[in-house]
């Protein structure tokens, strides 16, 4: 073989060198294509749905939860804590805008009230929501391992949700549903993810009332149980008057100087919790005793504004350990002062006047209530306020019977039926509502009679009239018991219950990806 000339062989490393070249070129050409098809591919997934509502945000046991179903749970969380929150404190403005959020802006950029760590409001309800979930998630679980499966009243209650959602949304301008449940829950959900996610809180709040109902409880052991927590269930009755020994800061806008050091404050506030204490031999002693110290104010109730009924378990610290000593007795009057980290300072004064241990029967029934009639009776046409009295209990009384007429002539004798008629009354009623052995102490002693009288059978019904709230049109249902019995039985069974949850629930974990930082931005919610 002959040798290969210097200049041959110069040329044929220059061809393998170009041949390289534009290898290594098709290679990096290529593995550019490959990064700008996966980034696009990226955005496409990103700004469509189907990263919100394929991709698994939360994996709990079983369960996998997209970002759409996570959001589902957060916003239901935050709806849960706002109606609470009003329910509890509607009335008080000031209350609401320091345990509430702001919801102009996101939830994520507003500290949650109390919180060390300085969280988010953002944060305190996506904790919230995960744990909401594990819930849902080891109930669902159970459920299917008990092969216990929705009711058809419950599937049917989730189509009439359905159809409200849909309704809202036509009613709302929006082009559909989708579009409607996006702008309640974020990108990606649609009325297919919604549906699941009603299934899966219907299936959970089934089990888990099928599982806290399946105990049954001897006598033995609910009269074991209230001997036990007596100081919790029986219901005090007593008469209290708090006198104040707050420091005083004079009013400016006043002629008098009223300003009274803490010192001062109470010395004056223990002198008139004695001077009661000492007057009060007797009920009205005690009543009288305290009304002298309120001549000068023409509302004042003197035989109401002490009158006290409390379960023990509501008592205030300050005066809870006299209150439910054994050794109380009917008469037993004490004066007691406040702890001294109170916040308000002073004396309370005690009657004591007896001790109720609920053993009455519970009643369950419905009401709805007319309110006195006053319109078109005028006070001056009647020569005594009785005349009056009667007058309007005559025009309320007709009215009443007027709307017990609507289901008495109708052909529902059911209490669904009664509780029809009341919502067809409209006008007629000021309010209407269930009877239940918790709101006994609530009800007019004419219709509390009413409702224990041996003779009461289920479908039973009545006009009741009370001259302080008017006529009562009156369904009876049910004896329920003894009340005492029904406490116990309903303490028996939430300890039952928690003590099976919280050893169910503790493998549930919630393993989260990095697909939750998208999660919990909710255009309804600020975000």
């Amino acid at each position: 073989m002959s040798e290969m000339s210097p200049a041959k062989a110069a040329r044929l490393a220059e061809a393998e060198k170009e041949r390289k070249a534009r290898k290594k070129y098709k290679i990096t050409v290529i593995t550019v294509c490959v990064c700008v098809l996966v980034l696009v591919l990226f955005v496409a997934v990103f700004s469509s749905n189907l990263f919100y509502n394929v991709t698994s945000a939360v994996e709990i046991g079983g369960y996998k939860f997209t970002v759409a179903d996570f959001n589902f749970n957060y916003v239901n969380t935050y709806n849960n804590y706002y109606n609470n929150i009003y329910s509890l404190y509607g009335s008080y403005s000031s209350i609401l805008s320091s345990m509430l959020p702001d919801t102009s802006t996101s939830l994520w950029e507003q500290a949650y009230p109390g919180a060390d760590d300085g969280s988010s409001w953002g944060n305190y309800f996506k904790d919230s929501a995960l744990d909401r979930m594990r819930s849902v998630a080891m109930l669902c679980t159970e459920a299917e391992k008990a092969g216990f499966e929705l009711s058809d009243e419950d599937k049917a209650a989730i189509d009439s949700t359905i159809a409200s959602v849909k309704a809202a949304a036509e009613s709302g301008g929006f082009p559909n549903v989708n579009s409607y449940l996006s702008r309640m829950y974020g990108k990606g959900m649609t009325e297919k993810i919604y549906r699941r996610n009603l299934e899966r809180d219907s299936l959970a709040a089934a089990y888990s009332e099928s599982v806290e109902s399946a105990p049954t409880y001897t006598q033995e052991q609910k009269d074991s149980y209230y001997a036990e927590h007596k100081d919790e269930y029986d219901v005090i009755v007593y008469r209290t008057y708090f006198i104040s020994g707050n420091a005083v800061t004079d009013d400016e806008e006043t002629e008098e100087d009223e300003t009274l050091s803490a010192e001062d404050a109470m010395a004056q506030a223990e002198a008139t919790a004695k001077d009661i204490v000492s007057k009060a031999t007797s009920e009205q002693g005690y009543i009288d005793a305290v009304a002298a110290l309120h001549t000068d104010d023409e509302d004042y109730d003197a035989d109401d504004a002490t009158m006290m009924e409390s379960r023990g378990a509501n008592l205030g610290t300050a005066i809870k350990d006299w209150l439910l000593s054994a050794d109380r007795k009917a008469g037993d009057v004490e004066m007691l002062k406040t702890p001294d980290d109170s916040s308000s300072q002073g004396y309370y004064v005690l009657y004591y006047l007896s001790r109720d241990d609920n053993q009455y029967h519970a009643v369950s029934g419905y009401y709805g209530l007319v309110a006195n009639v006053s319109e078109g009776i005028s006070r001056d046409d009647y020569k005594t306020d009785e005349e009056y009295d009667e007058a309007v209990k005559g025009l309320t009384e007709i009215n009443g019977k007027t709307v017990l007429g609507t289901y008495t002539n109708g052909t529902d004798k059911t209490l669904e039926g009664f509780q029809k008629a009341m919502t067809d009354a409209g006008d007629f009623l000021s309010e209407s509502g269930a009877i239940t052995s918790s709101g006994i102490y609530d009800l007019p002693d004419s219709l509390s009679e009413w409702l224990h009288d041996p003779a009461r059978v289920p479908g039973d019904t009545t006009t009741v009239y009370d001259p302080d709230f008017g006529c009562f049109v009156v369904y009876y249902s049910s004896d329920d018991g003894i009340y005492a019995d029904l406490l116990a039985e309903s303490s028996l069974r939430n300890d039952d219950y928690e003590s099976w949850y919280n050893e169910a629930i503790e493998p549930y974990t919630a393993n989260t990806g990095w697909e939750m930082r998208f999660a919990g931005k909710i255009p309804s919610l600020g975000d």
